[in-house]
Order: structure tokens, then C-alpha cells, then sequence
């Protein structure tokens, strides 16, 4: 096989929407059924890992900027505070975050609890600060009383709240981010009010909780259009299991998936060690199809005819211009 056509790839099934259930204005408060609906994605409980990220070292998302801007409708990502500036500049309608850590969904419920009532991103950055300690534990406890997941999040910012607070000084100082821009802040302020932020820990890999977003998504009738893995598809090969979890979020022809990696010969942002990539949705399943079973062959693929497919400035695009190469099966 030398290459997909553009009519492959855009014939491949993508799921018919039901009617919606919620209203897509992200200031809008979810109604209760479809509260029930968005939170209805189990946590998968799985091992906690020997090194935790509540913070990214991912610093150049404007790179994708222009690729996500007010595509509207559901992200569906995994690590910490970076799905929010992608989020944000997508104008997204609901958020499901889905991660291996298990301490990375309690760093979400962190934030849930405090963004709605803290004013500014400077003012938010300060509850993080060691003196803030016990008055951000206090605020914690009064937002989430009653909630059997406090316990482990009071541990979680007790232990977290220094390293999240040097990190954070330097998302706010990033003016490409949800920190650094006020008007990416308030729409992370309406998301968390409104209720659309759901965090779950999970394996993507695995039938659990990124098959129940993809359920979810269908049953409110809201189409996945950003789907954010970093660079965690370095780790796993495309399982029988990963790609029937992809098929599962109802995209449409709108939807990219975005990923980082790293990779000898590939250019890097100024100060970064991550390469940029964006792909149609339509186009990873497409090749997942023909028989790709790891990321690194979308390495490859964009590696041909000289390079002349990668990105000089650090962000590369993989669609039907790039040939798929034979599949190693």
C-alpha cells in the first residue's frame, strides 16, 4: 500500500450523533441527566506509577493553535493543566480528561474546586504559594464537603502545592496559555462552573474509561473534535483495545488527534525536547486500519521522500498528503 486517498479516509465510519442532550454553550449550566450522562465513566483504578506529572513539561501548545481554534465541541485528553489552554482555545463544549496517574484526575478536582471562585489567574497561582497552604486546604474542605474523595486530594495538594506552585508561575507568564491569557482563563471558569470538566484515571488502552467517554459523548450528542494524547502512545503499541477506544469517540470530519514525541532528526520549539504533531482523526484511524500498530510509524510516514513532510518550526502535519508506507504487520 503507497498512500490513503482523501476518499478513504473520509468514508471510514464515523459515528452518527444522537440528538443533543445538553446545550453546547459552555456557560451554560449542564442540566442534571446530562450531568448523570457526562459522569458516567468509571475510575479504572490503576497501579500508581514510580513518577507522577500533575504538572507538563510541555511548553509550546500555540504551535497547534491555529489547528484547534473555536472548533467547538468535546476535548478528550490526557495529563494536567495543558488540556485546559487546548480546551480553551478550542471554545470547548465539554472536557473529559482521562489519566494512568490516578494522582492526575485528583490535580483536576484541585482545580475544579478552586478556579470558580478564585477571580484571576494571578490569584490562583497565589493559593498554590506555601504560605496559601492552610487557607487552600480550608478552601478545599469547604468546597468538597461530603465528597469521599477529599481525603486524597487534601494528600494530593499537601504534597504537590510547592512543586505546582513553581510550575504554574511559569504557565502564568506564558501568554499562550490559559494562565497567561485572561480570556482563555474565564472560559476555563465557565467549564468548571457549568460542570463540563470530568476527570477520570484510566488506561486508554484498556475497555473502561475511554470507551465510557465515547458513550457518553454519543449519548449527549456532542462530537469529539480534539483528542489530546501527548506522548503516552510512545509507551503502548495500538492494541486491538486502543483502537476500538478510538473508533468509540464520535468524531466528524473536524476532529485531530494532537501528540508529542521525541525523535533524533525531528526540530524542537526553542527551549523544548518535544516535536508537534496534528492529525485528522479520520486519518490516524485510517492508518490504525491498513495495520500501523505504533506511533513511531507516523514517524516514518512523515520521515519519507527527504523529510520533506516534517515540520521545520516544531509542529508537523500528518493527513492524506503524506503517503502510509507499507504496514508492518
Amino acid at each position: 500500500m503507497r498512500s490513503l486517498a482523501l476518499a478513504t479516509l473520509l468514508c471510514f465510519p464515523v459515528h452518527a450523533l444522537a440528538q443533543p442532550a445538553f446545550d453546547a454553550d459552555p456557560s451554560v449550566a449542564l442540566s442534571a441527566e446530562a450531568r448523570r450522562l457526562a459522569n458516567d465513566v468509571p475510575d479504572e483504578g490503576t497501579p500508581s506509577p514510580a513518577e507522577h506529572y500533575p504538572i507538563s513539561n510541555e511548553f509550546s501548545h500555540h504551535l497547534w493553535f491555529d489547528h484547534v481554534r473555536d472548533l467547538g465541541g468535546a476535548f478528550v485528553g490526557v495529563g494536567a493543566d495543558q488540556c485546559y489552554t487546548l480546551a480553551a482555545v478550542q471554545n470547548a463544549s465539554m472536557l473529559w480528561l482521562v489519566d494512568y496517574d490516578p494522582l492526575v484526575p485528583l490535580v483536576h478536582r484541585i482545580y475544579g474546586a478552586l478556579v470558580p471562585s478564585t477571580p484571576t489567574p494571578e490569584a490562583l497561582v497565589a493559593r498554590f504559594a506555601p504560605q496559601a497552604r492552610e487557607a487552600t486546604l480550608a478552601l478545599l474542605r469547604e468546597r468538597l464537603a461530603g465528597d469521599a474523595a477529599l481525603p486524597a486530594i487534601e494528600r494530593a495538594f499537601s504534597t504537590q502545592h510547592g512543586r505546582m506552585h513553581a510550575y504554574l508561575r511559569r504557565v502564568l507568564r506564558n501568554r499562550a496559555s490559559w494562565l497567561g491569557d485572561a480570556a482563555l482563563y474565564a472560559r476555563m471558569q465557565r467549564l468548571f462552573t457549568s460542570g463540563r470538566v470530568v476527570a477520570r484515571n484510566g488506561d486508554v488502552t484498556a475497555d473502561g474509561a475511554l470507551r465510557a467517554v465515547g458513550r457518553a459523548a454519543q449519548r449527549l450528542g456532542v462530537p469529539v473534535r480534539v483528542v489530546y494524547f501527548s506522548n503516552a502512545e510512545q509507551f503502548f503499541p495500538f492494541t486491538a483495545g486502543y483502537r476500538e477506544n478510538l473508533d468509540a469517540l464520535p468524531g466528524d470530519e473536524r476532529s485531530i488527534v494532537l501528540r508529542t514525541f521525541r525523535e533524533a532528526g525531528f526540530p524542537y520549539p526553542p527551549g523544548e525536547r518535544w516535536h508537534y504533531l496534528v492529525q485528522p482523526l479520520a486519518d490516524q484511524r485510517a492508518r490504525l486500519a491498513a495495520g500501523y500498530r505504533h506511533s513511531r510509524q507516523f514517524v516514518f510516514d512523515l520521515r519519507q521522500r527527504g523529510g520533506r513532510f516534517v515540520g521545520a518550526s516544531g509542529v508537523s502535519v500528518l493527513d492524506d498528503r503524506v503517503p502510509a508506507r507499507q504496514a508492518r504487520r
